[in-house]
């Protein structure tokens, strides 16, 4: 049976913070997920989501400077990555997540070569620290066409990233990333289904609701339960109205069991 999250960061976000979590629990939620929670104390956080019943099971590592998507990769802030990753393990550790995703950030075609070894170094450094603090570290794939220069930006590539690291790294598979790569997500995520710890989702084109694009939800979501994955799917989409009308998806799954 699939388990599905919401991401608070995108959705409810109707609401401050620390009410999404009751929000998303009303709604159907026994679990959710952060991109960016460090900008409300750790034991906050943890006190929301004990009083709402539901679980954190992703956050993101933090990103870096403003605007940046991740810096792991970047070797002008080899320091504030050692740094800002023991904040991510601390938060781990008080909220209990089992992974964070590390994101890699952006690489000019130049500098390629040198920036992805210094994310396998990274990466591995990130598994040891945050598997202390109980948590898996994961690295997504990002397409290139929302963040141009992104340093891991296909599957194939990620999963030689996996490869190189020397600690377990896990991948976050985005559907809504596939799609974009111009993949058909559900052969892309057959071909690295042994790797996914992980699964975000959006419809494309747009990254809204499921229903709002092209993508058919009904056969993905089929397909990923048929395949064993037993972790969580992260609704990690843009609303394209309040939030608690564009949950049709989660209502049509729970009528179907």
């Amino acid at each position: 049976m699939l388990r599905f999250s919401a991401n608070l960061s995108l959705l409810f976000c109707e609401r401050p913070l620390l009410e999404r979590f009751s929000a998303a629990r009303a709604c159907g939620f026994e679990a959710v997920e952060i991109q960016n929670p460090y900008e409300i104390p750790a034991a906050a956080l943890a006190a929301a989501a004990e009083q709402a019943g539901v679980r954190v099971v992703l956050i993101n590592a933090p990103m870096g400077p403003a605007g940046a998507p991740g810096i792991a990769c970047r070797p002008e802030h080899r320091a504030r990555f050692r740094e800002e990753l023991s904040l991510a393990g601390e938060y781990a550790a008080t909220l209990k997540v089992p992974a964070v995703n590390v994101l890699a950030g952006r690489a000019a075609p130049a500098e390629r070569a040198t920036c992805r070894a210094l994310l396998i170094e990274h990466l591995s450094l990130a598994s040891g620290l945050l598997a202390a603090r109980g948590a898996r570290a994961l690295l997504e794939a990002i397409n290139p066409l929302d963040v141009a220069d992104y340093c891991v930006d296909d599957f194939a590539l990620a999963c030689r990233v996996l490869d190189a690291c020397t600690a377990p790294v896990g991948l976050q598979f985005d559907i809504y990333h596939a799609a974009r790569m111009g993949l058909d997500p559900l052969k892309a995520f057959e071909a690295v289904r042994s790797r996914v710890a992980h699964v975000q989702f959006a419809d494309c084109p747009g990254r809204h609701e499921p229903g709002s694009g092209t993508l058919d939800f009904a056969e993905l979501f089929r397909a990923i339960e048929a395949s064993g994955y037993a972790g969580w799917l992260g609704a990690e989409y843009r609303p394209s109205r309040d939030t608690a009308a564009t949950l049709h998806w989660l209502a049509a799954r729970e009528g179907s069991r």
